[in-house]
C-alpha cells in the first residue's frame, strides 16, 4: 500500500521538508495545518466570490443592461474569450445559457478583469458598488488578484503558508463588507480562521536568506498527527 509520502507525491512533499529542515514527522504536521488553513479560507472566499460576481453584474445590468456580457463596447477581448467559453461550456451542458447562468459559469478571472487596466473604462460606473472611501481602482484590482491567486492555489491543493495570510484574511473580510454588510457579517459569524491561525508567522526566512523554514514560535499550532 502506498505510504503517505507516496499518495502526495514526493515531490509534493519535498516543499514541507525543506521547510522543516528534512524533519519528515514535522513536515507532515505543517501539511495538515496548510490544509486545515485553506479550509478555514473556503467559506470566507466562497462569499467574497459570489458577493462580487452578483454586485458587479446587478451594477453592469443596470448601466448597459441585461446583454451586458455580449457588449463588444464593453469587453475587453479576454473577457469576450471568457463569455464564449462559458457559453460553449453550457451548450456541451444542454442547458440554454441564460443571462444567470452565464454569470454563474464565468470564472473568477473574468470578475477581476472587470476591474483591470484594461477596463478602466467601467470603473466609473463600478466604483459606487464598493462602500470605501477613496478607493482607487489600481489597488483594488491588485488586492482582487491577489485573492484570485490565493482561491486558485486553495482550489489546486497547494502550499499557502508561505503567503501574508493575516494581510489576505484582512482584505478579504475588508472588500466583503465593501460590497455587502450582510455578507460580511455572515463571514464573521461563520468564519473559524481566528480559531486556526496562530497570530504569528508560519514561515520565517531561514538565517543565511536562502528560502524559507518553520519559525519555532508557530511550531505549537501545527496539529498533532
Amino acid at each position: 500500500m502506498p505510504t503517505f509520502v507516496a499518495a502526495l507525491s514526493p515531490a509534493r512533499f519535498q516543499t514541507y521538508q525543506d521547510w522543516c529542515q528534512g524533519d519528515d514527522a514535522l513536515a507532515r504536521r505543517l501539511y495538515t495545518f496548510n490544509v486545515q488553513l485553506s479550509t478555514a479560507l473556503y467559506g470566507p472566499l466562497h462569499m467574497f466570490e459570489i458577493a462580487l460576481r452578483n454586485v458587479t453584474d446587478r451594477k453592469m445590468t443596470a448601466d448597459h443592461g441585461v446583454d451586458w456580457l455580449d457588449d463588444r463596447q464593453q469587453m475587453t477581448a479576454y473577457g469576450q474569450s471568457q463569455v464564449q467559453k462559458a457559453r460553449d461550456t453550457l451548450t456541451r451542458q444542454n442547458k440554454i445559457g441564460t443571462h444567470s447562468q452565464l454569470v454563474a459559469e464565468l470564472n473568477f478571472g473574468f470578475w477581476v478583469g472587470l476591474y483591470s487596466r484594461q477596463s478602466q473604462h467601467l470603473w466609473q460606473g463600478l466604483r459606487p458598488i464598493f462602500q470605501a472611501p477613496g478607493i482607487q481602482r489600481r489597488a483594488l484590482h491588485g488586492q482582487l488578484d491577489e485573492l484570485r491567486s490565493l482561491r486558485n492555489r486553495i482550489a489546486h491543493y497547494e502550499p499557502i503558508i508561505h503567503l501574508p495570510l493575516a494581510q489576505l484574511y484582512g482584505n478579504l473580510t475588508s472588500i466583503t463588507g465593501w460590497l455587502s454588510p450582510s455578507a460580511a457579517a455572515w463571514t464573521q459569524a461563520t468564519s473559524t480562521w481566528a480559531a486556526v491561525y496562530p497570530g504569528v508567522p508560519i514561515l520565517v526566512p531561514v538565517p543565511d536568506g536562502q528560502g524559507l523554514q518553520l519559525d519555532a514560535q508557530a511550531v505549537q499550532a501545527l496539529p498533532a498527527v
